[in-house]
């Protein structure tokens, strides 16, 4: 009885949380105005990057996620509208929300374990994914995440009418426990 109740109350939090993270029944919307745009070749090409370079590191390619695309797409498009006033982590970059879009990978996306790399890079209009791929190199623990066992990722690039560049990678390793093949056959 004490388990069947905190089940319930934990469906009800999920629910709450899981709604007011994402609307995961139709597509993230990106919008796209005179104010930005998300730029999906640049997220191609990065994502080509990064696996160029897991390659040459001996580390196997990332598989792209279109559930995981749209949620570091809605972050980039986030990380522009606030641009300038994050003070934790530096002026253009955040991970606020993180929770949220690791619980929608978890459940929704069934991602076992879920990490996230973001980078803002300013004047970078000749070659922003190089550009983008050196921050991120640069720092320990995003390098880490580059080349950690990760079996998905996903992409969002967004530039600013000012030249700066957002860009948020997220990753995840598709659950294969019993559990989780469990969850997804019961969902039919």
């Amino acid at each position: 009885m004490k388990n069947h109740i905190f089940n319930q109350l934990f469906t009800v939090m999920l629910a709450g949380v899981l709604v007011s993270c994402a609307n995961t029944s139709a597509p993230i919307k990106v919008p796209v105005s005179s104010a930005s745009r998300a730029d999906n070749s640049l997220a191609t090409q990065f994502y080509q990057a990064v696996n160029d370079h897991r390659r040459s590191q001996g580390s196997a390619e990332l598989q792209r996620h279109s559930g995981l695309d749209q949620l570091a797409r809605k972050h980039c498009e986030y990380l522009r509208e606030h641009h300038g006033s994050f003070s934790l982590e530096g002026k253009n970059i955040s991970h606020m929300g993180f929770e949220g879009r690791t619980l929608v990978a978890r459940e929704i996306y069934h991602m076992s374990n879920v990490s996230e790399n973001i980078a803002a890079a300013n004047h970078a209009s000749a070659n922003p994914v190089a550009a983008l791929l050196a921050l991120m190199k640069g720092d320990k623990a995003q390098y880490k995440n580059m080349l950690d066992t990760w079996t998905d990722t996903g992409v969002g690039v967004v530039v600013d009418p000012d030249g700066t560049v957002f860009a948020t990678q997220l990753f995840g390793t598709k659950s294969m426990s019993q559990m989780g093949m469990r969850q997804r056959f019961n969902q039919f």
